[in-house]
């Protein structure tokens, strides 16, 4: 079982994926939300980790597969993450429908990964022909974009602490060329030419039969078709502080703040 401190900082990471017709670098004004992953909606019971976007693109761990835990207090404020841990067996999800291919994808995360060796841990992948995204902690390898045949297409240029939260993603058109995110900011560059043709399918894992096994936990995870502007990534990741590293005010202090704006009102009236 892993154990996980409460503490007051700590690092996001915010996974997104879109798709679109578009050059390195170059955002589409049509980018929607196909999935939002929150740990909070994860049933570690059955295996369903519910889209919380509406698209109802759920993801669902295979007959057979071990399901990835829920881990309480694991994020800077305390928040739930969902906790692969199996590297041998595998624990991963499938997302029934699959996500279509399009003409590219972007990836944001708040998660962290916590092997100690690379192994190639696949945050998101599918069948050949499909991106995969990959954490590697250790040897200089940090996040990965991989093309349609399994190479490296490239990695960013910081490395993914394993002992703390960060915000990790990826934005890249259908040729591969990509932007990498680190904690909110662009973190290199990939000018590739392998066309992603297949759609991306499983959380935590690369290919079918999966592969490549994510270990870690992850606070949410979203995936948008378009690739996202380098100020919306900032956006996103701001809202992936406000909920999982700000404090979030304990039910009695919330209390005290409700009596306290009454009281000031009050007063305000007898004025």
């Amino acid at each position: 079982m892993m154990r996980h401190k409460k503490n007051s900082g700590g690092w996001l990471a915010v996974l997104v994926v879109a798709v679109g017709a578009l050059t390195l670098g170059t955002a589409s004004a049509s980018a929607t939300l196909l999935v939002d992953y929150k740990a909070v909606n994860y049933n570690a019971t059955n295996g369903v980790w519910t889209d919380s976007s509406g698209n109802g693109n759920n993801a669902t761990v295979p007959g057979g597969v071990t399901a990835p835990t829920l881990t309480a207090n694991a994020t800077p404020n305390g928040s739930a993450a969902v906790s692969f841990v199996t590297a041998n067996a595998g624990e991963y999800l499938d997302i029934a429908t699959g996500l279509a291919a399009g003409n590219g994808y972007t990836v944001l995360a708040f998660a962290e990964p916590t092997e100690n060796s690379y192994l190639d841990d696949n945050l998101v992948g599918g069948p050949s022909g499909a991106l995969a995204y990959r954490i590697g902690p250790t040897g200089g390898i940090n996040h990965q974009l991989l093309g349609n045949d399994g190479t490296t297409l490239g990695s960013s240029i910081t490395g993914v602490p394993t002992t703390a939260f960060s915000m990790i993603g990826v934005a890249t058109d259908n040729a591969g060329n990509a932007t990498f995110y680190f904690n909110g900011s662009a973190d290199g560059t990939i000018s590739a030419n392998n066309p992603f043709t297949a759609p991306i399918n499983l959380i935590g894992a690369r290919e079918s039969p999966a592969t490549g096994f994510f270990i870690g936990n992850v606070a949410e995870l979203q995936i948008y078709s378009g690739v996202l502007t380098a100020s919306k990534v900032q956006t996103v990741n701001q809202a992936f502080i406000n909920s999982y590293v700000n404090q979030v005010p304990e039910p009695a202090a919330l209390a005290m703040l409700a009596v306290g704006g009454l009281a000031i009102v009050g007063r305000r009236r007898m004025a």
